[in-house]
């Protein structure tokens, strides 16, 4: 008689938030033990580009070996892979913002176009790779604070030395007009070329 076999819990899921249930790394193709591809276009939509955000979580406490790491990738048609962010034990789960590659000029979609990447690595690489996105944050910052500055900029009418006189409701006003213009497009601050 056999013995029928026991089906490997998952380790990891993600999800697309808004636009996808969950997905369990079983449903990911494994290329080796520590590495997993999920084809965009064919498990989550076609449409990838309004896939904004995604969260990595892990499924259980304490299931990494406490000095490795989860970092999710993506991929879009023959470029390199691009890291987005990670879970580990102290930090199961986390959302993060995809920011594809070609956003300006997607690529039209296809089976293995678009690929999410999970790897697991050593805590220490992944946590430094935290570090480079942590300055990535500070720049977007200061590209809000540059795009309030150029909004307001643009009610001075006349000179007054070192300041700029704005109505009173400008804050609000930028606020507003920022707010819808993130919500049509979350990376339009990052594609602007204007240095910091």
């Amino acid at each position: 008689m056999q013995v029928p076999a026991i089906p490997v819990p998952p380790l990891f899921g993600v999800f697309f938030v808004g636009q996808s249930y969950p997905i369990y790394s079983t449903n990911f193709v494994q290329v080796d033990p520590t590495h997993w591809v999920l084809d965009v276009c064919v498990a989550v939509q076609p449409n990838y580009w309004d896939l904004k955000e995604v969260s990595l979580f892990l499924m259980q406490p304490n299931s990494l070996d406490p000095t490795a790491a989860l970092g999710l990738y993506l991929k879009v048609g023959p470029s390199e892979w691009l890291y987005r962010g990670c879970s580990h034990n102290g930090h199961p789960n986390e959302v993060m913002p995809l920011q594809w590659p070609d956003a300006d000029q997607p690529m039209a979609p296809a089976p293995g176009i678009v690929q999410i990447g999970v790897s697991m690595e050593p805590a220490v690489e992944i946590l430094a790779k935290e570090g480079s996105k942590m300055g990535a944050r500070t720049d977007f910052a200061k590209r809000v604070g540059m795009d309030l500055f150029r909004f307001m900029e643009s009610f001075q009418t006349q000179q007054m030395g070192n300041h700029i006189v704005v109505p009173e409701n400008a804050l609000d006003r930028w606020f507003i007009k920022f707010t819808e213009k993130f919500k049509r497009d979350p990376d339009f601050l990052t594609r602007q070329p204007e240095q910091l």
